[in-house]
């Protein structure tokens, strides 16, 4: 009867941890706003910028998010001339992020890849970018203007599974604004990254990898932590990515 006691009780013990070990998440490079987005009870969240061993942190990761900010080096995908159009790289950050990338990919984690992130990661796939959106494909869409500014974006992909990973989306809302702080954007799409949505002069604004190749890959070109609690965006693809991470 002992023995029947002591079982139940350290089924129930090991159980009870099981259920209340938090999940970890890994950002390429922390602030406020991204850890406020995503905070919460049962999640840790690690700064890889900050670490000093990205193969030990890479062991505990559960989700893994790659977030705005400079420039990518376009050594990475083979065009020296966008070099005159870059503004200030991080080559270390190049490499931190590459190798996130990587790992997400060959051991599906859920990834999210946020306006330099989404660039890296179709980069890192083997895609291209936009050296400088005004000056290659015009001003018709205002990126930027010394600052986030906000412009329309509308679903292009026909692929509703796709579509709902991303927005909130139906037949009948296509059309969604976001906002927009970015001088680079994504011109050949590698293989196996589907376009969600673009704004009105084509660029890329929303990717999904196909999920026979990674279950929860999302990128956007846009800022859903800084788009506010209260929005519907913003509220979506947290909920989505905490999902995809724990399961």
């Amino acid at each position: 009867m002992l023995y029947r006691l002591v079982f139940f009780l350290s089924f129930i013990f090991l159980f009870s941890c099981d259920h209340q070990e938090k999940k970890t998440i890994i950002l390429s490079k922390a602030s406020t706003n991204y850890i406020n987005w995503l905070v919460d009870d049962n999640i840790n969240i690690i700064n890889a910028y900050e670490s000093n061993n990205l193969d030990s942190i890479l062991l505990i990761a559960d989700g893994i998010v790659l977030t705005g900010g400079e420039d990518i080096n376009p050594l990475m995908y083979g065009d020296s001339s966008n070099l005159q159009l870059c503004e200030k790289m991080d080559f270390r950050r190049d490499t931190i992020e590459k190798k996130l990338f990587d790992f997400s990919l060959k051991n599906n984690i859920p990834f999210i890849g946020i306006c330099r992130g989404m660039q890296m990661m179709n980069v890192a796939h083997g895609g291209t970018l936009y050296g400088d959106i005004p000056s290659e494909i015009g001003d018709g869409v205002i990126h930027r203007n010394n600052g986030e500014v906000m412009h329309e974006i509308v679903v292009s992909c026909s692929n509703i599974l796709y579509a709902n990973m991303v927005f909130p989306y139906s037949l009948r809302d296509t059309i969604f604004t976001v906002n927009s702080w970015h001088h680079q954007g994504l011109k050949r799409i590698a293989n196996g990254i589907n376009v969600i949505a673009t704004s009105s002069d084509g660029l890329p604004e929303a990717v999904a990898m196909d999920t026979s190749i990674h279950s929860f890959m999302i990128g956007v070109q846009f800022h859903p932590e800084r788009l506010g609690g209260g929005n519907f965006i913003n509220r979506h693809m947290r909920s989505n990515f905490l999902h995809a991470i724990s399961n």
